[in-house]
């Protein structure tokens, strides 16, 4: 079986930890969120970061340590999507990140800066350093060569793949909304929305998107189980943050666009997923 290029090491580990970072920030202090790389605001918006940052926490965490390559391999169109979203929108908004925060002292104002540097370094760097490890030349055909039969878990069930290729529209549709004409999205989404934060935010659907139509293409569970988990896992925390909030904090405007539709919409695609990670665990062949 084809390994995993050991560079996906240290991209994986940072990627890990420093999501981690991010995800503890935004759940445990979201409304501390304006002293991130930028004012990440209102809370709703740190908490819709803080969910996605958990589905890169665990990417992050299967690139470090998976070591069998058929098990991430899905992992790469995906990541240049989201990341490209991420390096366009921080060059585009540079001049809003914290640079110059004046208004809280000097150790507010150090850290800020030390949380723009780290941003604008972390998401700069990366998705070239992703694409220069990606296998080619020789290595692209035992990259791509199928599952073996000794770990195959089963064949993609048609519910899941038809789920997949949901998930595939419902992102490409909410990034296309939330990158490209934020003024415009601002007056459907259910929290308010600056042009910067709905950039930003667009990455997570505009990745998911492109990880769900990838995982879609593949042949086995076996090589599709740890994407799909990791999309479960986002879509799940999307759903839970929006129940939570909508019954103990004053955060949701009721007056606006789609605030049911937010834990509705989510919270059918968490249950289809579900379904679809079940269907195709009790599918798998049982072994001699």
């Amino acid at each position: 079986m084809f390994q995993k290029p050991k560079g996906f090491n240290n991209v994986g580990i940072i990627q890990c930890f420093l999501a981690l970072f991010f995800v503890l920030w935004f759940f445990i202090l979201p409304a501390k969120g304006i002293y991130f790389a930028w004012p990440v605001k209102p809370e709703l918006t740190a908490l819709f970061l803080g969910s996605g940052f958990i589905l890169r926490s665990y990417f992050g965490y299967h690139l470090w340590r998976e070591k069998d390559w058929y098990k991430i391999r899905w992992i790469t169109h995906g990541d240049y999507v989201f990341l490209s979203v991420l390096f366009v929108t921080t060059w585009w908004h540079i001049a809003e990140m914290n640079w110059h925060l004046t208004t809280d002292g000097d150790a507010v104002r150090i850290f800020c800066l030390i949380m723009a540097h780290v941003w604008v370094v972390a998401y700069t760097f990366e998705p070239i350093t992703v694409f220069m490890l990606d296998p080619r030349g020789d290595d692209k055909a035992a990259a791509s060569a199928p599952v073996p039969a000794e770990v195959s878990q089963g064949p993609l069930l048609t519910v899941t793949k038809n789920t997949l290729v949901g998930v595939f529209f419902l992102g490409t549709v909410i990034a296309a909304l939330l990158f490209f004409d934020p003024a415009f999205a601002n007056t459907r989404w259910p929290w308010e929305l600056n042009a910067f934060d709905s950039r930003i935010m667009a990455a997570f659907p505009a990745g998911v998107a492109a990880w769900s139509i990838s995982l879609s293409f593949l042949k086995d569970w076996a090589e599709v189980k740890i994407g799909f988990k990791g999309i479960t896992l986002f879509l799940s925390a999307l759903f839970l943050m929006s129940i939570v909030t909508l019954l103990f904090t004053p955060w949701w405007d009721m007056t606006r666009h789609n605030v049911p539709t937010f834990p509705i919409g989510t919270g059918i695609f968490a249950l289809l997923l579900i379904y679809s990670y079940w269907k195709q665990e009790a599918a798998r062949p049982k072994k001699a």
